[in-house]
């Protein structure tokens, strides 16, 4: 029995997440699930809707973990809300295709990020880089080639 606890300690631990990735899908479920899972490679992930903030946070609030946050489209709303009211906040912000009228600019809080926009952010104030003949559905896997470089 002993060897048997002993086991499924070490393998319990060996599995263990060393970051997370939290993610947020845009409006009605639009999102790259493929261009996700390459982007977060060897990282654990917890993929929301746009409308799960709040148990993203609660998710936060448990793990001991560094994490990041990525949003596409409407997820880039979710990505603040969550950033504002996270107590520990995260190593990385990623946004992807937010709309023209989203606030993306998280200066005020103190964290790396970076926005990438498509035409649909044509007239962002936001820090980022505009990205031009790139469909919104696209955008994901252009920014893991981007990121790549």
């Amino acid at each position: 029995m002993k060897k048997l606890l002993l086991l499924l300690l070490f393998c319990n631990s060996a599995y263990a997440c060393d970051s997370y990735v939290i993610g947020f899908k845009g409006m009605n479920g639009a999102f790259d699930h493929q261009a996700f899972k390459d982007y977060v490679g060897t990282k654990c992930s917890k993929l929301y809707d746009a409308n799960q903030t709040q148990e993203a946070l609660n998710f936060i609030n448990t793990i001991s973990k560094p994490y990041e946050l990525y949003g596409f489209s409407l997820g880039a709303q979710s990505v603040r809300t969550v950033l504002k009211n996270a107590r520990i906040k995260p190593k990385f912000v990623l946004t992807i295709g937010a709309y023209h009228t989203t606030n993306v600019n998280f200066d005020r809080y103190e964290v790396n990020y970076k926005n990438y926009f498509d035409a649909s952010g044509t007239k962002q104030t936001s820090p980022g880089i505009h990205v031009k003949n790139v469909d919104h559905m696209q955008m994901q896997k252009y920014v893991n080639k981007e990121i790549k470089r």
